[in-house]
């Protein structure tokens, strides 16, 4: 992996107004092995590439870098270029028989410009979209996940205070980077994952969740590359939960990560990690925590923090006029 892409990210990469959890430079970085991603910095423009299902296959929307000399009040400018890049590379991947132009993880406001671009600027190409439920992020209010208040949200109260009552005096929660408990994460991650490899029925990807490890470690060893933050729950000096997220834009931090060992899920431990994790990052407006991926059980429960947006995302195919 080109961490230098990564270095330059960090600095360059204009992010006013993003709130999509693939927009955040540590989900680039960490989803590049599952997605085969292919990265390319113009002069004034950031582009992606994903190789993945039909509504993951890709270029996202071209992101502007901020030491350019394009003025990127006006958005024309470097989406041109962009594009033209895009026709160029398809021109000369064309000749291998590669696919048509594809673009996915558009937001509608994303969609909505580049369509308005392409009929302004290039009025003989339109693309033609589609978009998946599964697809769509879930954002909060920070202040309605750290404070968890009125009757809408008193269960996830009681499952807090559940979680306070059992362990009453035996727990402890600790920020990550702030202290040094990186093993920790991990430690949780691999017990975590132990409990599921030992699951008779194993009613899962396991390849996918050896990805996802592996994007754990990747998390831990590269946060301050990444911005990486997270928290740690420890039940009588032993680690029982973990998370790990990171900045998407200056108010929306993305949640990348959030696991608890069985024993203490039952007792409130995810409500408990998450509650406790959003009252350390007021400085966020909103908190992202990602798609559902048409897991049923998952969507009930993103569903009963009761979002703030449901941020769709939309895919499609370049088409001549």
């Amino acid at each position: 992996m080109d961490m230098k892409i990564f270095e330059q990210l960090e600095q360059d990469l204009k992010t006013d107004g993003l709130q999509g959890s693939d927009s955040a430079i540590a989900n680039i970085f960490l989803l590049k092995p599952k997605y085969n991603t292919e990265l390319y910095l113009g002069q004034d423009f950031f582009l992606r590439y994903y190789h993945g299902s039909e509504n993951r296959t890709g270029y996202a929307f071209p992101l502007p870098l901020k030491n350019s000399k394009t003025t990127h009040d006006n958005q024309t400018e470097y989406l041109k270029n962009a594009f033209i890049h895009i026709l160029d590379k398809n021109s000369n991947d064309a000749k291998n028989g590669d696919n048509p132009i594809r673009f996915c993880l558009f937001t509608l406001n994303q969609k909505n410009a580049f369509d308005k671009f392409l009929e302004e600027n290039f009025p003989s190409y339109k693309v033609n979209w589609d978009s998946l439920r599964d697809d769509s992020d879930y954002i909060y209010l920070q202040k309605n996940l750290a404070e968890l208040p009125g009757p809408v949200l008193h269960k996830k109260k009681n499952r807090v205070s559940k979680f306070l009552r059992t362990y009453e005096n035996k727990w402890e929660y600790k920020s990550f980077p702030e202290e040094d408990i990186a093993d920790d994460i991990l430690l949780v991650e691999e017990q975590w994952f132990n409990e599921r490899s030992n699951d008779v029925e194993k009613s899962f990807d396991e390849k996918s969740l050896l990805l996802e490890k592996e994007s754990i470690r990747l998390a831990v060893e590269n946060h301050k590359l990444l911005s990486i933050t997270g928290g740690v729950i420890y039940i009588e000096g032993k680690p029982c939960a973990m998370c790990l997220a990171s900045p998407v834009s200056d108010d929306t931090l993305d949640v990348h990560f959030e696991k608890v060992l069985s024993q203490y899920a039952q007792n409130g431990g995810y409500p408990a990690i998450n509650n406790f994790f959003a009252k350390t990052k007021d400085s966020y407006l909103y908190f992202n925590r990602e798609e559902d991926v048409g897991v049923e059980g998952l969507r009930k429960a993103k569903l009963s923090y009761k979002p703030e947006i449901l941020l769709d995302k939309y895919f499609g195919t370049l088409e001549k006029c």
